[in-house]
């Protein structure tokens, strides 16, 4: 465009240049009009050159006024050339907007069925929750219930009716539906955990004296556990300071877990001589670590310690690996 301008510029100077000159021959014409004549009167000469002149001046003129018009057209057909670009720029332009639109148009098609699809999975997921969910039993009921005192003492009252004591049991666990109630020494002679079902207990969140709970047995699980000594349920998987005596062995199954290469044993021996009672001793690091001593008064009370200990490595996710069998002591691996 510069080049244009610049271009048209040139020619309208030459132009201007030209006419200028020509009036200003005219003007001196027209003024000294007389003295021409008599000056060309009395010198023949100027006859002939007077003639010459416009033989010259034409030639020349149309000369200049030729590459003049060349000039002008090529700057004229740059220019169409230019407006024709322009023109074609600009009705691509209006199709790039208006496909830009149409495009626009058809995401905001695809948001909205996006969201209603959203809105539609949302609806079947709520859907399916609720089809899926079911409801708790009165044992999950009264599980979830006991877990929020897990380490805190119940009163305790027994199915024939007898209370276990104003110090109460403490609650130390609830696996699945069974929860564990352990008395201490302090509290008796020996360090004691009993086993009930939940759906076997009746709860009653209501205080008494130092206790913040009520539980009433309706019927005990399995037989109850002596823990010796022991002053805290931490203290229950310790061995005794002084060991009593073990007979043979009579069972041993071992378990492992993913990832451990180390296995872990629960072995039990027969009573002996200064010791009446089945020891089920647990060992650690491939039964080279002894992590665990009790004493079982009768079968009943060894299955049932047998099986709180093997439930207690289940739900750590340690499953059985083999081990001997002996079924006249009832316990049963899994």
């Amino acid at each position: 465009m510069a080049a244009k301008e610049k271009g048209e510029s040139g020619v309208a100077v030459k132009r201007a240049f030209a006419i200028g000159v020509i009036v200003e021959l005219c003007i001196a014409m027209l003024v000294l009009h007389t003295q021409i004549n008599e000056f060309i009167w009395t010198h023949p000469w100027w006859h002939s050159f007077l003639v010459l002149i416009p033989t010259i001046a034409v030639p020349i003129l149309a000369f200049l006024e030729l590459g003049h018009s060349k000039e002008a057209n090529r700057l004229r057909t740059e220019a169409n050339g230019f407006r024709e670009e322009a023109n074609r720029l600009g009705t691509e332009q209006k199709k790039s907007v208006a496909k830009l639109a149409e495009l626009q148009g058809e995401r905001n098609k695809l948001q909205v069925e996006l969201n209603e699809l959203q809105a539609k999975r949302n609806v079947s997921l709520d859907q399916i929750a609720v089809g899926v969910k079911k409801d708790l039993t009165p044992a999950e009921k009264t599980a979830a219930k006991v877990r929020k005192y897990i380490g805190q003492t119940a009163y305790v009252t027994d199915h024939d009716g007898s209370s276990w004591g104003s110090m109460g049991a403490i609650i130390v666990e609830v696996n699945d539906d069974i929860v564990t109630l352990f008395t201490s020494s302090q509290g008796s002679s020996r360090a004691m955990a009993n086993f009930v079902q939940c759906d076997k207990m009746q709860l009653l969140e209501v205080a008494v004296g130092g206790c913040p709970v009520q539980i009433k047995i309706l019927e005990r699980f399995g037989s109850a556990v002596d823990y010796g000594e022991a002053k805290t349920w931490a203290e229950r998987s310790g061995a005794p300071a002084t060991s009593l005596p073990r007979g043979s062995n009579v069972f041993s199954a071992t378990y492992r877990k993913d990832g451990i290469a180390p296995k872990r044993g629960i072995y039990v021996y027969d009573p002996t001589n200064g010791n009446p009672n089945y020891s089920l001793v647990t060992r650690d690091k491939d039964g080279q670590e002894e992590t665990g001593v009790w004493y079982c008064n009768g079968v009943n009370e060894l299955a049932t310690k047998f099986n709180v200990i093997q439930l207690e490595w289940l739900v750590d996710k340690w499953r059985w690996d083999g081990g001997s069998d002996n079924k006249a002591l009832f316990l049963f691996t899994k």
